[in-house]
C-alpha cells in the first residue's frame, strides 16, 4: 500500500470511528491548530451531516421527540450503523429496528412504546415516494380483458405500495406534527389496524384498511389470480357476494394508482 493510501486509509478510520486510535502523529501540527482540533473538524462535520440526512428523514419524528433526544438517537444510530452506502438515500432505513433495540435496553425510550411504528410509518412515506414510476393501469385496460379470462388474472401492484399493521394512531400523530400550523396529538393505543401506503402521482397517500380489503390486497402481493383472491375473502362473506365485492375493491385501486399491470 502506497504512503497516501495508508494516510487516507487513517484518516477515513478516525472520522468514522472518533474514540478508535487517538494518535495524532500523523497529523502536521505546523498549521494553526493543533492535530486535535484540526481532526474534530472532520469527525464533527461526518457526524453532523448524517445528522442531517436523519432529520431530514424523520422530520415528524424530530418533532415528537425533539431536539436533544434526537440528537441523541442519531449519534448512537450512526455509531451503531456507520453509512455503509454511496447515497445517502438509504442510510436511515435501519432506526426503526434500531428502535426496538433501544427500547429493551433504555427506560427512556420504553417510555415511548410508539416511537418504533412513528419511524416505521415516516420512512415507509418516503420510500413510497422514492418508489420507481411504474406504468399505472386503467379501467379501460380492464374493460379489454375478455371475461373468460378473468379468473386467471394476476395483477402486479404499483412499486410504492406498501402495507403497515399499525398499533399506535402515529399516522394522526404525523398529520398533526406535519402540518403547516402543528399541533399536539396524544400517543393511543388503538388496537392493530392495517394502513395502505402509496405515491398517487407525485402526492404520497395513506390511507386504513378494512379486513376484506387487507386480506385481498395480500392475496395480490403475494401472486394469486382472482379466483384464489376471492377464495381468501369466502371466510368473510358468501361465495357469491366475494366476486362482486373483489371487482370493487380492484376499481377502487385502479382509480387510484395502486395497480401497474395484469398478468
Amino acid at each position: 500500500m502506497s504512503q497516501l493510501a495508508k494516510l487516507q486509509n487513517t484518516f477515513q478510520g478516525r472520522v468514522l470511528n472518533p474514540l478508535g486510535d487517538l494518535s495524532t502523529a500523523w497529523v502536521s501540527s505546523s498549521g494553526r491548530a493543533n492535530p486535535d482540533i484540526q481532526l474534530s473538524v472532520y469527525t464533527h462535520a461526518y457526524s453532523a451531516r448524517l445528522q442531517e440526512v436523519l432529520a431530514n428523514d424523520y422530520p415528524v419524528l424530530l418533532m415528537a421527540i425533539g431536539d436533544d433526544q434526537f440528537i441523541r438517537l442519531a449519534r448512537d444510530y450512526i455509531q451503531a450503523h456507520p453509512s455503509q452506502y454511496y447515497s445517502l438515500r438509504d442510510f436511515g432505513q435501519h432506526l426503526p429496528n434500531f428502535v426496538v433495540e433501544l427500547q429493551q435496553q433504555d427506560a427512556d425510550y420504553r417510555d415511548m412504546p410508539w416511537l418504533n411504528e412513528l419511524t416505521q410509518f415516516e420512512w415507509t412515506l418516503g420510500q413510497a415516494f422514492d418508489a420507481a414510476d411504474d406504468p399505472v393501469l386503467s379501467e379501460q385496460d380492464m374493460n379489454d380483458v375478455p371475461y373468460e379470462e378473468w379468473p386467471e388474472l394476476r395483477f402486479i401492484l404499483h412499486s410504492s405500495v406498501h402495507h403497515l399493521d399499525l398499533e399506535w394512531n402515529v399516522p394522526q400523530i404525523w398529520q398533526a406534527l406535519s402540518g403547516d400550523n402543528p399541533t399536539g396529538l396524544i400517543a393511543e393505543h388503538d388496537g392493530s389496524c392495517p394502513w395502505l401506503i402509496w405515491r398517487e402521482d407525485l402526492v404520497t397517500r395513506f390511507r386504513s384498511m378494512q379486513p376484506d380489503e387487507q386480506l385481498a390486497l395480500d392475496a395480490l402481493r403475494e401472486g394469486r389470480n382472482f379466483s384464489q383472491m376471492c377464495d381468501s375473502l369466502t371466510m368473510l362473506m358468501s361465495e357469491e357476494e366475494v366476486p362482486l365485492h373483489i371487482a370493487g375493491l380492484l376499481k377502487g385501486w385502479i382509480a387510484q394508482g395502486l395497480i401497474s399491470g395484469i398478468e
